[in-house]
């Protein structure tokens, strides 16, 4: 097949999507398929390039920062699709599109199939479902483009969520036969090779965009009630809260034992470093559509605390992995029983080798071929 993959968040942008979304094209192109991005360009990132057998198309939009795209700024990029393709589009064709996000890309995957005849499939992410993120800004936006979203969700050949939870929740927006459930994926060989227990040090992380709900906050106040020793924590990320978190962490004393790494890339060498490290992983997060970050880390053998929600519970099973989103002294109380063992996992415990891309990707592939031969109807 000749796949057309949508998404204005393509690494090195982006946060949690947009590793998905390439990870998902170099599998496209690893079974065989010819596979074709367009997203965004910046600044210095180049127009063109081929990575992974991944042709990646790269245009000019408006876009200020790496790991944030504002609502405006993604409109560019639905324009800038709409002038690349009336050329671009005269000497290629495709046969699928893949389309990230119902909005905003769907929409310009709309326009897509009507002036083309190329069918579509979508795969959601959580913030473009109306529920997910409860920002008062995010409740407006959906209200006002609920009918679009509805409609674009009307022309896909299936939307994918990538929990049941999200599934649900777009079930329970708008109920129809479209939905389908494919987890993300990740290679699962590249980060069980850093589970070496030799090579892990007492180190707590944490990764994420540094927004408030990702609650970063709540794990600096718990680690305030706890005597770390020898142990210290890296916060890999960036975000228009981070200066806040800073500030937190000088003001509870923990300056000498919280380091900001900044915005590290997904899936880097450098990123895996940190990885390899680690022996505990927290994630305080209020919601997620697919935590990416805790599979990845618990393949790589780092002792998983969580915030009990439905995104991290269809992961893990055993309750001694989560803490009350609203109790600080249990996520404390965790992480003293932890390192005080070292951060050690029992892998009999708990393995997610289940979600290697080579059990998932297939799914991707016969939906994809499906809606292919379905054509622009």
């Amino acid at each position: 097949m000749k796949i057309l993959v949508l998404n204005y968040e393509y690494p090195p942008l982006g946060g949690g999507a947009a590793p998905v979304a390439r990870d998902i094209s170099a599998q496209l192109c690893k079974c065989g398929h010819d596979v074709t991005v367009i997203t965004m360009g910046f600044r210095e990132l180049p127009k063109y390039e081929e990575i992974q057998g991944v042709k990646i198309y790269r245009l000019p939009c408006i876009r200020k920062r790496k790991n944030v795209c504002k609502p405006w700024e993604q409109y560019s990029y639905l324009m800038a699709v709409r002038r690349f393709l009336k050329i671009h589009m005269i000497d290629h064709s495709y046969d699928v599109c893949h389309v990230h996000f119902v909005i905003p890309t769907g929409e310009v995957a709309r326009w897509i199939k009507r002036k083309y005849k190329i069918p579509y499939i979508i795969t959601a992410h959580g913030s473009d479902v109306e529920g997910h993120n409860t920002k008062i800004s995010m409740k407006l936006m959906h209200r006002v483009l609920r009918n679009s979203w509805r409609k674009i969700v009307e022309d896909a050949y299936t939307v994918i969520g990538p929990s049941q939870y999200l599934k649900n929740l777009m079930n329970c927006n708008y109920p129809c036969s479209k939905y389908q459930y494919i987890p993300n994926g990740i290679e699962f060989d590249k980060w069980h090779n850093c589970a070496v227990a030799e090579k892990k040090e007492k180190k707590i992380l944490i990764m994420g965009r540094l927004q408030k709900f990702k609650n970063v906050q709540m794990i600096l106040y718990a680690l305030e009630n706890v005597d770390l020793g020898e142990w210290s924590v890296d916060i890999l990320g960036d975000g228009p809260y981070r200066k806040e978190l800073e500030q937190i962490t000088s003001r509870i004393g923990l300056k000498g034992k919280v380091h900001f790494q900044g915005w590290i890339n997904s899936g880097t060498e450098e990123q895996m470093e940190f990885v390899k490290k680690a022996s505990v992983y927290i994630s305080a997060s209020r919601f997620e559509s697919f935590a990416m970050s805790v599979i990845e880390t618990v393949a790589a053998g780092c002792y998983p605390l969580l915030s009990d929600i439905p995104a991290h519970r269809q992961l893990l099973e055993a309750d001694e992995y989560y803490f009350n989103l609203e109790d600080v002294e249990e996520l404390a109380e965790k992480v003293r029983k932890v390192i005080s063992v070292n951060g050690l996992i029992d892998e009999k415990k708990i393995d997610v080798s289940r979600y290697d891309w080579k059990n998932i990707i297939c799914q991707y592939e016969c939906l994809l071929q499906k809606a292919s031969d379905r054509g622009g109807q």
